[in-house]
């Protein structure tokens, strides 16, 4: 079914729309783990 979606005409756009949510998600998650372990040394120096 998923090879029936990316097979059709529309399969770029719908690859690239994924493609950006899931670098947005990664990203944001990435961002997310680096604070929180700045946050972490931080409190741990105290």
């Amino acid at each position: 079914m998923l090879l029936d979606i990316f097979s059709s005409p529309i399969a770029f756009g719908a690859q690239l729309f994924w493609f950006i949510v899931v670098a947005l998600i990664g990203l944001g998650a990435g961002i997310s783990a680096i604070d929180s372990k700045k946050e972490f040394e931080k409190n741990k120096k105290d």
